[in-house]
């Protein structure tokens, strides 16, 4: 575990062996994504185990709030998953955020890695707890967007103590600048 001068708790690296558990917190992924996602994992050594209610179905969402909520503190508060992946975005993460395990949380501080919907429990854990989180991830909604380069940088954020360095994607709607320049600090964003 580090600290920077702001407080910000950086989980230890993952290295190969590491247990990591896939949450379904908004809504519900595919299981072709999510087989793709445990390859990549397995392939880098880690051991990816999957949510209980990775798969349920409620309306729009992985499940009812109860379940969502219970797979994100059972991964929380189990002292052996170094780390926790959102298996996709969507929608719900804004109605059980606020009641995440935040004391178990500061006390044994873990990755999480999430996206789009995910933003919510990012800025959640990081009010309540200063952790780190990785915006990003394997896109498990849709494989054939997961781009090998975006996965081994993914891989070198979980694994490596290397810096990294982000670069517009010139494809993206939304990536021309509104200034010029470069800055160097600490990045707290989301969708």
């Amino acid at each position: 575990m580090a600290h920077n001068t702001l407080g910000t708790v950086f989980s230890a690296r993952l290295k190969p062996g590491d247990r990591v558990r896939l949450v379904s917190p908004a809504s519900t992924p595919t299981k072709e994504g999510v087989e793709h996602c445990v390859t990549v994992l397995k392939s880098w050594g880690l051991k990816p185990e999957l949510g209980k209610h990775v798969f349920d179905k409620y309306g729009y969402l992985a499940g009812k709030d109860s379940d969502r909520l219970a797979d994100l503190n059972d991964a929380i508060r189990d002292p052996g998953v170094k780390a926790i992946i959102a298996t996709r975005g969507g929608k719900g993460a804004y109605r059980i955020a606020g009641d995440l395990d935040f004391t178990s949380m500061r006390a044994r501080p873990k990755l999480y890695v999430g996206f789009s919907e995910n933003t919510i429990i990012e800025l959640a854990l990081y009010k309540h707890c200063h952790v780190a989180s990785i915006h990003g991830g394997i896109v498990s909604w849709n494989a054939q967007e997961a781009k090998p380069e975006s996965i081994e940088q993914l891989r070198r954020m979980l694994m490596t103590i290397d810096s990294i360095e982000l670069h517009k994607d010139l494809s993206e709607p939304t990536a021309a600048l509104t200034t010029s320049g470069s800055a160097t600090g600490i990045l707290i964003g989301g969708n």
